[in-house]
């Protein structure tokens, strides 16, 4: 069992990290262990909220300027 951790990610406004946990299985190598990948940010604006339900071909119009 092992753990990648990879924070910050570069290239991002705000704070964003990852955190992978690995367990190794026979034959097929390493693999994420069950619910073994976590994604923490610390930035919330809102898109999520603004592009619920609507077609994701409208998020550059809408989210461009925000």
């Amino acid at each position: 069992m092992g753990k990648i951790l990879i924070d910050p990610v570069n290239r991002m406004e705000g704070h964003l990290g990852i955190e992978v946990t690995t367990v190794a299985a026979e034959s097929q190598g390493v693999k994420v262990a069950p619910n073994g990948a976590k994604l923490h940010g610390q930035l919330y604006r809102g898109f999520e909220q603004i592009m619920k339900k609507r077609d994701p071909r409208d998020a550059y119009v809408l989210c461009q300027r925000i």
